[in-house]
C-alpha cells in the first residue's frame, strides 16, 4: 500500500514539479515579453528576449528543488513564447496562405500554419533553455540548492 505524505512524491492530480516551475517561469515572462514588444513599437518583429527571464526563474527553481532543469526551462520558454505567438499568429496565417497560394495548393495553408507555429514555439524554447541553465548556475553559485526527499 502506498501512502501520501511529506517527501512521498506529488499528490494525485497535482502537476509534477518540473511543470510547476515551468508554469511559474513561463507565466511570469509573458507580461515582460508583451511589455518589451509594446515598448519597441515593432509591428512585424517580435523578440523572445524576455523568455530568458522565465527560463531563468524555472531553471533556478528546478535546480533548487532537484527537478529537471532542462525540461523545466524548455517548457518555460514555450509557455513564455505563447504570448508572442498569440500576438503574431495572424502574421503566421498570412504567411502560410501566401506560400499555399504560390504553390497553387490552398489545402496546404493549414499544414503550413501548424509547421510555422511549431517553429515559432520551438524558437521560443531556446532562450528559455539558456535562461534555465543560467538560473541553475546562479542557484548553484548562491548555495540555494536544497535536497528534496525522493519518492519511495
Amino acid at each position: 500500500m502506498s501512502r501520501t505524505g511529506p517527501g512521498s512524491g506529488p499528490l494525485p492530480g497535482s502537476l509534477p514539479r518540473t511543470w510547476q516551475y515551468a508554469l511559474v517561469g513561463g507565466v511570469l515572462s509573458m507580461p515582460l515579453t508583451l511589455a518589451a514588444y509594446w515598448r519597441s513599437g515593432a509591428n512585424d518583429h517580435f523578440s523572445f528576449n524576455m523568455v530568458v527571464v522565465g527560463g531563468l526563474i524555472a531553471g533556478f527553481l528546478a535546480r533548487r528543488y532537484s527537478a529537471d532543469v532542462s525540461a523545466a526551462s524548455l517548457r518555460a520558454g514555450v509557455i513564455g513564447g505563447l504570448a508572442g505567438y498569440v500576438w503574431i499568429a495572424p502574421t503566421i496565417l498570412t504567411s502560410a496562405e501566401s506560400f499555399a497560394d504560390a504553390w497553387s495548393f490552398t489545402p496546404a495553408t493549414g499544414l503550413l500554419f501548424v509547421v510555422f507555429s511549431a517553429v515559432v514555439l520551438g524558437v521560443a524554447a531556446i532562450p528559455g533553455l539558456f535562461g534555465g541553465l543560467l538560473g541553475a548556475w546562479l542557484c548553484r553559485k548562491s548555495g540555494q540548492e536544497r535536497t528534496v526527499a525522493a519518492s519511495g
